[in-house]
Formats: structure tokens, C-alpha cells, sequence
């Protein structure tokens, strides 16, 4: 039996190439920011933000950081604003909505404090789902958008076939 060594670029040789891609891809993550990020670019991003709303992005904003409290001038303080803005105005001619593609559509990682961006987790994902479904059951508003958003990423960074 003959031992011979590989020829670069032969049918049937390992690319070792793909496989260090394949092993990098398989490490990167979905961040909570980039959960949020991803709900303004379907349909739901041009819907105004509500109470809801602003509750399920707090509890993201929360999870992530691990903070207690709301970061001044984060995210889930600007979607507070916003769904202020938004039900003080409400009905009013020639008042112009806040839609979460406003508040979510620039850098919602960005928005949150340095280093406090984690990966999205399933524990993430029922802080989020938790708050939208307080806020639904008072009348809140809001159709899960980000509570979906954030399991979503979870479910990727878990590998979950679901």
C-alpha cells in the first residue's frame, strides 16, 4: 500500500481554507443589538412604537447589559420616549408618528454601553417575551416584534433546527 501526499487543488482534497470559514462562521453570534436592529427591516418597522413596545426593548436592553435600570439615552430610553411622543400625540393633524424603523433603524448597538452587547440567549429571549405579554395583557399594545426578534437570535446562536 503507497502513501501519497496531497496535491493543492486535487478533487477529493480537504480545503483546509473552507473549513477555517467554516469554523470562524460557526463561532459569530447574534447580538441582542442586532436582534433589535433586524425588526425594522420587515413590515413591523414602519408600524409606530407603543408602551409595549418600548417595555419588551427595555427587558432587551436589561438582559444585555445586566443593569437593573434603563441606560440614559440607549435604546430602551429613546423607544420610551418615542412611544410618549407618540401616544401624546396621537390624533393630532399634522403630528408626525415615531415608527421603531426611527429609534431601531440606526445603530441600536451602538446605543447600548460599551462591552454590554452580548450574544442573544434563550434567557434573553423569555425576559423579552415576558414584558410583551405583561404590557399586551394591560392593553399595551405591541405585536412581539422584538420578543420574536430576540428568540430568533437566540435560536441561531444556539444552532437550533426549530
Amino acid at each position: 500500500m503507497s502513501h501519497t501526499q496531497a496535491t493543492p487543488g486535487r478533487s477529493g482534497d480537504v480545503n483546509d481554507d473552507a473549513t477555517e470559514e467554516s469554523a470562524a462562521a460557526a463561532t459569530e453570534t447574534v447580538t441582542v443589538g442586532q436582534a433589535l436592529q433586524a425588526v425594522v427591516v420587515n413590515p413591523a418597522g414602519a408600524r409606530p412604537v407603543d408602551h409595549a413596545d418600548a417595555l419588551a426593548v427595555e427587558a432587551a436592553e436589561k438582559s444585555a447589559t445586566g443593569m437593573g435600570h434603563v441606560v440614559p439615552r440607549g435604546v430602551a430610553a429613546a423607544q420610551q420616549q418615542a412611544a410618549e411622543t407618540n401616544e401624546h400625540d396621537a390624533g393630532e393633524e399634522g403630528k408626525v408618528v415615531v415608527t421603531l424603523r426611527d429609534v431601531l433603524g440606526g445603530d441600536a448597538s451602538a446605543m447600548m454601553m460599551p462591552g454590554s452587547n452580548k450574544a442573544a440567549t434563550w434567557v434573553d429571549a423569555a425576559k423579552v417575551a415576558a414584558a410583551t405579554g405583561s404590557s399586551a395583557g394591560r392593553g399595551g399594545g405591541g405585536m412581539g416584534e422584538v420578543a420574536d426578534a430576540v428568540a430568533a437570535a437566540a435560536q441561531i446562536n444556539e444552532g437550533s433546527t426549530l
